[in-house]
C-alpha cells in the first residue's frame, strides 16, 4: 500500500541509499538476459515489462527465467526493464545489441531518491496463474500485468527517481528512475 499513500500525500519524501550502477551490453537473446539475471540479481524473482516493435508484454522473472502470457521474443524487443525492490535492468535496442544499465538499491548513504506512483489504466477483470487482466472498456484496450493478489480493482506502478547535483551550477533534478514494484491503487488491496 506505500504506492497508494504516495499518491495520496501532497509532499515528496527525499530518500538516501547507496546505488550501484553498471552498464551493460548483451546479445539479442532470450538465453543472454536469462544469464544475466541469474548472475547479478540477488533476487532471482522480479518483474519484466519489454515493448516490442508489435506490443507492450509484461512478465515475471522466477528462479532466472523470464515468464509471460505473451511470447517473449527479444528480436522484436525495442526497450526491456526486468524489476524488484531491490534493483533493475534497463535494456535498450541499439544497433544489433541490447545496452542499457543495471542498478541496485542498498543500505547506506550518497545516493537521493524520490518514489512516486501512477496508476495503470483499466480496472482488474479477472486472474489467472499469477497474470491480472487490466481492461479499460471505454477503449477496449487490456494488458496483463504479473501480480499474485487480485483483490483490488486498480493497480499502479512504483517508480524511483534518482537526484543528483550539477557540481558548477548547484542545481539538483532527476538524472535517471527505475520501476520497482506494481502494487494495489486502493484502500484494503495488499500485495505481499
Amino acid at each position: 500500500m506505500r504506492g497508494l499513500n504516495l499518491a495520496k500525500n501532497v509532499g515528496l519524501k527525499i530518500c538516501e541509499c547507496q546505488k550501484i550502477f553498471a552498464p551493460v551490453t548483451c546479445e539479442i537473446s532470450l538465453n543472454d538476459v536469462e544469464n544475466f539475471i541469474q548472475q547479478k540479481f540477488k533476487n532471482q524473482r522480479a518483474v519484466f515489462v519489454a515493448w516490442q516493435i508489435q506490443n507492450i508484454i509484461w512478465g515475471k522473472v522466477e528462479g532466472g527465467k523470464l515468464f509471460s502470457n505473451a511470447e517473449i521474443t527479444p528480436q522484436f524487443w525495442l526497450e526491456c526493464r526486468i524489476f524488484n525492490a531491490a534493483e533493475e535492468l534497463h535494456l535498450k535496442r541499439i544497433e544489433n545489441k541490447l545496452r542499457g544499465r543495471y542498478v541496485q538499491d542498498t543500505e547506506g548513504a550518497g545516493d537521493f531518491y524520490v518514489d512516486s506512483f501512477s496508476r495503470f489504466w483499466g480496472e482488474n477483470s479477472g486472474a489467472a496463474d499469477g497474470f491480472i487482466k487490466l481492461l479499460d472498456r471505454q477503449r477496449k484496450l487490456f494488458m496483463e500485468i504479473p501480480c499474485e493478489n487480485n483483490n483490488s480493482k486498480w493497480y499502479g506502478l512504483l517508480t524511483r527517481n534518482y537526484i543528483s547535483s550539477e557540481e558548477t551550477t548547484g542545481l539538483s533534478g532527476y538524472t535517471d528512475y527505475r520501476f520497482v514494484a506494481i502494487e494495489p491503487a486502493e484502500e484494503g488491496g495488499n500485495i505481499g
